[in-house]
């Protein structure tokens, strides 16, 4: 298994709807937005030192 392959099969496993993780399964493109960009700014910040 590649490491895509199995990062998708964590994913999958973590939004599934019977065993899936709560958090996992309440996000939305909406809610995500916001850690995904602070993320992205910690990542700039590391490269800029």
């Amino acid at each position: 298994m590649n490491q895509i392959d199995r990062l998708l099969t964590i994913m999958q496993r973590l939004r599934d709807p019977e065993n899936g993780c709560p958090w996992d399964k309440e996000q939305t493109f909406a809610t995500i937005a916001p850690y995904t960009l602070e993320e992205t700014y910690e990542v700039l910040d590391a490269i800029a030192r």
